[in-house]
């Protein structure tokens, strides 16, 4: 007969209800934690520590306890709930942020704000976690997803700004207000437009259908464009690639200090390599998509959070039989 587990800490009120939780869900499975330890591949004492109340564990240990005593979806479900209050409290950074409505957002520095507020309210996910849970792990990678949080950065496009909601929990009913409030953001004064590449119409078709994946599909992809085509597809990539650089440097391309990359060019006679050397300077300059964005010393903005806050002082729902 095993040893009887310590009394849960309740020292912190909503880790100590985690833990609890996840007590009662290995009782009503009458397993040991060696057990356990064999259903979920992770070790006997992580699974202890994740049920003593002393801490908060990592969601994905979480997840791993509930399935592994035969919890279903409502199950797992509730427990991140409960892991997402305890995470809450462990932070306490929640209470202190001020963000507008995404319907309220009027500039970059707004969005960013929100986000942040926004990944909070999700228990302030690991990176990685935001990544798989985005449902497009290739638009959000995790040094983005680092930028974001971090308020050095708002997403570069819609399609990451999308990933990051979905990767922090918000519903994909709740996305159109936030890509309105993006595209409201990007057009405000000292934002660099993107350049675009006037393709013909049979071209645009053959980009929206092409599956184009390899260097070589690529490379016959644009043998069948026009001579001025594939330049404009060319500069306006490099264009936007610049852009980007100048923006991590707290700078624009334009305006009466604009930033100048160092160029490096070299050729071998067919191929030619372009190297930008970059410093980054943070929190210089206007904030563009994927650029940088000044953190206040104090957080502050007007408004209620945004809509996909859940506050953190709400009641858990309740436990699922």
């Amino acid at each position: 007969m095993g040893r009887r587990e310590n009394p849960v800490d309740h020292s912190r009120p909503a880790r100590g209800r985690l833990a609890e939780y996840l007590r009662l869900r290995r009782q009503s499975a009458a397993m040991t934690y060696r057990e356990l330890a064999r259903a979920t591949g992770l070790s006997p004492a992580t699974l202890k520590r994740a049920a003593s109340g002393t801490v908060v564990p990592r969601h994905t240990t979480v997840e791993a306890y509930v399935e592994g005593c035969g919890g279903g979806p409502a199950q797992a479900q509730y427990a991140g709930e409960l892991w997402r209050h305890a995470r809450i409290e462990e932070r306490g950074r929640l209470s202190g942020l001020h963000a507008p409505r995404p319907e309220l957002i009027s500039d970059a520095a707004d969005l960013s704000r929100a986000l942040e507020v926004v990944w909070e309210q999700a228990g302030a996910p690991s990176l990685r976690d935001i990544r798989d849970c985005s449902g497009n792990p290739l638009a959000l990678p995790v040094s983005s997803a680092a930028r974001i949080v971090n308020r050095d950065a708002v997403p570069a496009d819609e399609q990451q700004l999308r990933a990051f909601l979905a990767g922090c929990g918000v519903p994909p009913d709740q996305h159109a207000a936030w890509t309105a409030a993006f595209a409201k953001a990007m057009a405000g004064p000292g934002h660099a437009q993107e350049w675009t590449v006037p393709y013909l119409d049979s071209e645009r078709r053959v980009l929206g259908t092409a599956s184009l994946r390899t260097r070589s599909q690529w490379r016959r992809f644009t043998e069948l464009l026009s001579p001025d085509a594939s330049e404009g597809a060319v500069a306006s990539r490099l264009h936007s690639y610049l852009v980007s650089e100048a923006a991590l440097n707290g700078k624009s391309l334009r305006g009466p200090a604009s930033w100048q990359p160092d160029l490096f060019t070299a050729h071998d006679g067919r191929h030619v390599v372009v190297e930008v050397k970059t410093l980054s300077s943070r929190g210089r300059g206007g904030p563009a998509a994927g650029g940088s964005v000044g953190r206040p010393q104090n957080p502050a903005g007007g408004g209620s959070p945004p809509a996909a806050q859940v506050r953190a002082e709400e009641s858990p729902p309740r436990v699922p039989a």
